[in-house]
């Protein structure tokens, strides 16, 4: 019987995962999440270069920088086995984050990077003078006391210094220092003994791992170890093991919190509760027994769970078609959302698309009925769960259930762009419903500078660096992919869409009333070059045609493939970056006893080849220690 069920489970889980790939071209990169937040933290957009105020679960795309003040400490959680975190008076900045690739730069301060388990990226870690790879799971402290010096503190793991001259390995146990920015110059030593950043760090680590819902959520779920602590799992029949909250009678799910505007990704919610991470952007809700229920799928090591802003149907009350007398874009005077549940299809509203389509709740077809769903020419994600299941439907129960009926939040249109949900939602009644379209695609509400933000405050002053992020010189080897599209341009392209006219639509619904296809994700903007020459030499800015006549001898750089990175939310380039063979000079023996330079002759490891990462390999939680 067990076998049968291991087979069976299996099975489930590759059928789900043969669904998942309508994203998997479709996609940019990553979603890094706010974690935990001391004091006063904020983050730069990196598609308008605005600073925010920043909350827990706060999302945060490739392009994005973060900076804490005086006092203040961050946690990012990158991906299911990154994360970053932040000392008081740090900045950082997210240039890359996909599955393949994660890539961070410090400007300034004292920052952990830890690898708590095997992961599928490889990672680059810049500061003004120097590149790190870990190549080990572990804990590597670095601090950036200035463009002209970095520390690096391996606790555990092994990582990888590079410079334009050359590059050399730091085991566990030893701290490196680096000086200078032409020719740099490094000292390896033993490291120092733990200090309050280190045992913060280590207590951290030991809450993640230790996190009870381990065993109950999918290994590559971000978040799900703070559940236990708010709520309970119990089983459901036919589903297995579910999360509810510590609720209360009345609860609802996507309620305490906002939408705010992402780029790319689009309407993101954003949760105001300390747990509201995995629950809000992986699985399905539903009502069980006398409360909601999280069902996070299938639990396999072959199951690839599937980021959304969030698994919610919208819907649409009062179609205003071109209702533009109050300043803003709407398609509607109010706009609702309820949970998508287990059996439910799934309507992506992200990406190069922005076209929508709206149907009548009393016309919504039965959901298992999967031929009828894909007659609507929308791309759709099937439902979560098989048809070996029971059906649970969230959108066709809105006409029958009253609990259901009691999870759909709406409010109005132009507080939808701009505020938090209510605090006690609206009940809809049976003829409201009636009168409401269920929109499947990009909701037709136009964004505007309010939506960009998690929290209406303007951020803390002491939170906000003298110098920006985007204006520092970083030394890197890999080159991060294009910034975000401006928000002016996505916010335009959704205003066309809502200005189109409506078509009809012979399901009794309407057709698509607007059609807009914006440049693939990975498509460079053309970007005005920045014509300033760095005053220093051996110093570039980002994206700046190399200067031939600065070029060194072929050959004879220890490092190659040194691209810039880093530009401001209107594509300029503004960060600069060295290049190998741009800043190459013969080594020379350090004057200083114990110092060396990178790529000199007898400098023991220095011409060191960093291995490959062995993604074949999951280390196990209980092997990370410090």
């Amino acid at each position: 019987m067990r076998k049968l069920y291991s087979i069976f489970v299996l099975g489930l889980a590759l059928l789900v995962f043969s669904l998942s790939p309508v994203l998997a071209t479709d996609t940019q990169g990553e979603v890094a999440r706010v974690s935990l937040i001391r004091g006063n933290v904020s983050n730069l957009r990196g598609d308008t270069g605005d600073w925010v105020a920043t909350v827990v679960n706060t999302p945060l795309v490739a392009g994005d920088a973060i900076s804490t003040g005086p006092g203040s400490r961050a946690e990012i959680q990158l991906d299911f086995a990154n994360i970053l975190r932040l000392d008081q008076n740090t900045q950082a900045r997210i240039a890359a984050l996909s599955p393949s690739q994660i890539q961070i730069q410090v400007s300034q301060g004292l920052v952990d990077y830890v690898i708590l388990r095997h992961s599928d990226s490889e990672i680059e870690i810049d500061a003004p003078n120097a590149a790190i790879h870990p190549f080990a799971d572990g804990i590597y402290r670095i601090q950036v006391n200035s463009e002209s010096e970095m520390l690096l503190t391996v606790r555990r793991g092994q990582a990888q210094v590079s410079t334009p001259q050359g590059s050399t390995n730091v085991q566990t146990g030893q701290l490196i220092t680096v000086e200078g920015t032409d020719n740099p110059e490094y000292q390896i030593s033993e490291a120092p003994p733990n200090d309050d950043w280190d045992r913060f760090n280590q207590n951290r680590d030991t809450e993640i791992l230790r996190a009870e819902s381990a065993g109950h959520a999918n290994a590559y779920y971000v978040g799900a170890g703070e559940l236990g602590a708010y709520g309970h799992w119990v089983f459901v029949p036919g589903y297995g093991w579910c999360w509810t909250p510590n609720g209360g009678p009345g609860w609802i799910p996507y309620a305490n919190g906002r939408w705010v505007w992402e780029p790319y990704w689009g309407w993101t919610w954003v949760s105001y509760d300390p747990w509201g991470w995995a629950p809000y952007h992986y699985g399905r809700w539903f009502f069980w027994g006398s409360s909601w229920v999280w069902w996070p799928g299938p639990v396999t090591p072959v199951y690839r769970p599937v980021y959304a802003p969030a698994y919610v149907s919208f819907v649409g009350f009062g179609f205003g078609g071109r209702n533009w007398s109050f300043g803003f874009g709407f398609g509607y005077q109010r706009i609702g959302w309820v949970p998508i549940g287990p059996s439910d299809p799934y309507y992506p509203w992200w990406g190069a698309r922005n076209t929508y389509q709206a149907v009548n709740i009393t016309n919504v077809t039965r959901v298992t009925n999967i031929t009828n769903v894909y007659n609507t020419n929308q791309t759709v994600i099937r439902p979560l769960a098989t048809s070996q299941q029971p059906a649970i439907s969230n959108v066709e129960a809105l006409a029958t259930n009253a609990h259901v009926r009691q999870a759909l939040v709406t409010m109005p249109a132009q507080q939808f762009v701009s505020s938090r949900a209510p605090a006690r939602p609206e009940p809809v009644s049976e003829n409201m419903l009636r009168q409401a379209e269920v929109i499947r695609g990009t909701v037709p509400v136009v964004p505007t500078r309010q939506s960009l933000q998690p929290v209406n405050r303007a951020p803390n002053p002491a939170s906000i660096p003298r110098e920006s992020i985007s204006q520092r010189r970083f030394f890197a080897q890999s080159r991060p992919p294009v910034t975000p599209q401006p928000f002016a341009q996505s916010a335009a392209s959704v205003r066309a869409m809502v200005q189109k006219p409506v078509q009809p639509l012979a399901q009794g619904g309407r057709g698509p009333a607007g059609h807009w296809v914006s440049a693939p994700a990975n498509t460079q903007f053309s970007a005005r070059q920045n014509a300033e020459t760095a005053a220093r030499p051996g110093w570039q800015r980002f994206g700046e045609p190399r200067r031939a006549n600065n070029a060194g001898p072929q050959g004879n750089s220890q490092q190659s493939g040194y691209h810039p990175a880093g530009s401001d939310a209107g594509g300029r380039n503004t960060a600069q970056t060295r290049r190998a063979s741009d800043t190459f000079r013969p080594a020379q023996r350090s004057a200083r006893p114990g110092w060396h330079k990178f790529g000199e002759n007898g400098s023991g490891n220095a011409k060191s080849s960093r291995p490959s990462r062995n993604r074949g390999e999951r280390s196990r939680s209980s092997d990370f220690n410090r």
